[in-house]
């Protein structure tokens, strides 16, 4: 096996995913701009560009339709993976750090810094595929701020995962911490810390 040189950002890379076939690599950085590379060969396929500042995560759906996108322009956007068009805009009051498809593509949480007086949060938003992008609501279906820690800090999210065919949000801080959270009532579930400071 050969590695395969992808060339094409111009600034620091934030994030290499694969599609669920294997066949396609997504990348972002922080010069705005995410691509989509043929995975066996390394040739850029397309570009994804809209966004006014860096990409901090990514996501490709289950069918490798629909990416979706995070970024410090406090935005996360909804993309067709095909042609590279923005298919909606979903703003937020703060910097998206994190953003992931849930099981089955038809729903999508996000993470956000604090920003001014607003703490970290995650939103949830539904996306069906079988719905016309024009019906979907830019409005969150579920937003959860994230309280501060107990010595009144604010915490960054650092990364969001589906849980329990979607029934659990598993989100990591800058912290060590670790947060479960009911996609359902916004309710924390729990909170541990696997990596204590020394």
């Amino acid at each position: 096996m050969r590695p395969i040189l992808l060339k094409g950002h111009e600034r620091s890379i934030t994030v290499v995913k694969y599609n669920y076939d294997g066949d396609l690599l997504f990348t972002a950085s922080k010069d705005h701009v995410p691509s989509v590379w043929r995975a066996e060969s390394g040739d850029r396929l397309g570009t994804f560009a809209g966004h006014k500042g860096t990409i901090w995560d990514l996501d490709v759906d289950r069918f490798s339709t629909r990416v979706l996108t995070a970024s410090a322009d406090a935005s996360a956007r909804l993309w067709d993976a095909e042609t590279g068009e923005c298919i909606k805009v979903f703003s937020h009051r703060g910097p998206v750090r994190g953003v992931a498809w849930a099981d089955g593509s038809n729903s999508f949480a996000t993470i956000s810094d604090p920003f001014v007086d607003h703490n970290a949060q995650i939103s949830i938003y539904d996306v069906p595929q079988d719905e016309s992008p024009s019906d979907y609501d830019d409005t969150p279906r579920l937003e959860i701020d994230l309280p501060k820690t107990n010595d009144g800090k604010r915490v960054n999210p650092t990364n969001i995962v589906w849980l329990n065919l979607n029934e659990a949000l598993f989100v990591t801080f800058d912290n060590g911490s670790i947060r479960l959270y009911d996609t359902v009532t916004g309710d924390e579930l729990e909170e541990i810390f696997p990596l204590e400071k020394k």
